[in-house]
Order: structure tokens, then sequence, then C-alpha cells
């Protein structure tokens, strides 16, 4: 998951405190996955750094240490929806593609479907690769063919379920 994607999206639909995100991240996943305090601040402070996102308020209460709440900008805005059409364009795992699915309704649906088309045509051509390749493995030895096979036979498995993964994302977005 993009941590990065993942607040800008969040603070694009409201303001909220690093630690609100923290919560937020972990409860769907139900704890599955450690972002520390230290990675959550630092892509906070990075993201601010470069203008995306800035302090809206600084919250202080008895006994309590100062929360800081945080907005998005327009610049902010503006990469998030630049990072989720990078993603899509340059993925190499479905689950890279995650935290970006959370905030389809910040970006242009048809543009999306468009390099959701190219990703499938790609893994289409690799389908095709693997199909033609000679299934004897002339040059591997024999000894190796079978783990070659098998690896050969999970790739492709691995790449049909994608495509379809991506066509169900089209069906999605599309409809």
């Amino acid at each position: 998951m993009s941590l990065q994607i993942f607040i800008l999206g969040t603070l694009s639909e409201g303001e909220h405190h690093p630690y609100d995100i923290k919560k937020m991240v972990l409860k769907p996943l139900d704890n599955n996955i450690a972002i520390n305090d230290g990675t959550l601040y630092y892509h906070f402070d990075i993201l601010a750094k470069k203008g995306l996102i800035q302090k809206i308020k600084v919250i202080q209460s008895e006994n309590r240490p100062e929360k800081t709440t945080y907005g998005i900008t327009d610049a902010g805005r503006k990469a998030l929806e630049e990072e989720i059409y990078a993603i899509f364009q340059n993925f190499t795992t479905i689950q890279s593609l995650y935290s970006s699915l959370l905030f389809l309704d910040k970006i242009d649906k048809s543009k999306l479907a468009y390099l959701i088309e190219e990703a499938i045509a790609k893994r289409e051509k690799d389908i095709h690769r693997i199909e033609q390749a000679n299934p004897e493995f002339p040059g591997i030895p024999p000894e190796q063919r079978d783990p070659v096979r098998l690896i050969t036979e999970h790739a492709y498995q691995s790449i049909k379920c994608d495509i379809n993964w991506l066509q169900q994302l089209l069906i999605h977005l599309r409809g």
C-alpha cells in the first residue's frame, strides 16, 4: 500500500491528525501490518515539505501532547490524481494498486479505464508468449525441466488471474 496515496486520499476527504490516519490504515487490515509512528510522521513531513498537505490547526488539551491536524492542498489533490494514474500505468503487482482503489472517485474514470486496457493488453501478450513457448524447454537440463514447467505454469495462472481481476475493475469503473 502506498502510504502517501492513502494519506493524500484521506486528507482529500477532510482534515485529520496523523494518528487518525494510522487507525484508518490498520482498522480494515485487522492489524496485519505495522505502521510505526516514525514512518507515518516521516511521510506527513515529506508531503508537507512538498506543499501537498498543510497544517490546519494545533489542538492542545490537558495532560495530552498537542495534536496537529492536516489538510490537503490544491497541489496535493493534483498530485494524488497523478500518483494514482502513475501507479496504474507502471504497476507490477495487483497488491500495489490497493491504496489507489480507495480513491477512484478522485480521478477521471475514462482515463483510468484506458490505462487498465493497456495493462490488460500487455498481460495478454505475456500469456501469448508463454503459450507459444516450446514445452520441451530446449537447452535446459532434464532434471530442471519439471521445476521450470511449474514456474511457467504459475506465471501463466498468475497473469490470467491478473487479467480477470483487471477486467472486473473495468466493469466496476464503467458501471
